[in-house]
């Protein structure tokens, strides 16, 4: 039979926590995307569901290259 220790499980927990913290905070100051390179998107009266869902697709394909290409 296996005995958890509580206080190691503790130690662990707030481990995890405290690198999510450091981890979600060199992110937002290492990792901020300049929104102003982002298309808008513009609908009108001839715009369909189709063409929208399309355009939010290629935007977060779009988004995503560019966290991810490193430059």
């Amino acid at each position: 039979m296996v005995r958890n220790n509580r206080h190691l499980t503790r130690l662990f927990f707030v481990l995890v926590i405290a690198m999510g913290l450091f981890g979600a905070q060199f992110a937002m100051h290492n990792w901020q995307p300049n929104l102003a390179e982002f298309d808008t998107i513009r609908t009108d009266e001839s715009t369909d569901w189709i063409d929208l869902f399309a355009s939010l697709g290629e935007e977060a394909i779009q988004l995503f290259l560019g966290l991810t290409s490193g430059d």
